[in-house]
């Protein structure tokens, strides 16, 4: 279920309540972890943040905590690995040059070819391990932005929650996976009806 939320200070954004246990399964709350948005505007010499407080279960906090192993370390590893096997080649077939400014060319046409490489293979990577980790983390691990990609976007996601922030609309996005619970939300904050 996707809930819409207009802010119309940006500098005070609302304080959002969410039902006290987990946001994902519903069992009892362990624990609390967080989601922050910047709302791109500066309050006292210091960035405003929307910031959520999110609880989860044990289980569930363990699990998002593990999310790094689907996402970030593919991508990492496979991007080196691939970067490495295509920067060796290019660095020993490139032609060196004869002056001080081209000398190094083998090293950067090497470093800019790995490095493309690395990014587009460690992206392919990430894309498949994401879709066999599907049963165990939700399909909202599908939607969450490729790591490359995540830089820059105004998106955060916890497991069974995903904010999105457009500045543009002045609206934040929070799809949940769970309805009951985002049925709960909308009980628990009074918002605007379009």
């Amino acid at each position: 279920m996707i809930i819409e939320i207009p802010i119309h200070d940006l500098k005070t954004p609302p304080a959002l309540k969410l039902p006290e246990r987990c946001i994902n399964c519903g069992k009892a709350k362990d624990e609390n972890l967080g989601i922050t948005l910047s709302m791109g505007v500066q309050k006292r010499d210091k960035p405003a943040m929307l910031q959520i407080s999110v609880p989860m279960c044990k289980t569930c906090a363990d699990k998002e905590r593990s999310i790094a192993k689907v996402t970030l370390v593919p991508f990492l590893i496979a991007g080196f690995i691939i970067g490495v096997i295509v920067f060796v080649p290019v660095t020993l077939i490139s032609p060196e040059g004869t002056t001080s400014q081209t000398i190094s060319l083998p090293f950067v046409l090497g470093g800019s070819a790995g490095l493309v490489a690395g990014i587009i293979g460690g992206t392919v990577v990430e894309i498949f391990v994401k879709l066999l980790a599907v049963p165990f983390y939700g399909k909202l691990i599908t939607r969450r932005p490729l790591t490359i990609f995540g830089f820059f976007t105004e998106t955060d996601q916890l497991i069974g929650l995903s904010a999105n922030f457009s500045r543009e609309k002045k609206l934040v996005q929070l799809e949940f996976e769970n309805d009951e619970i985002a049925r709960e939300f909308v009980q628990l904050n009074p918002l605007e009806k379009k």
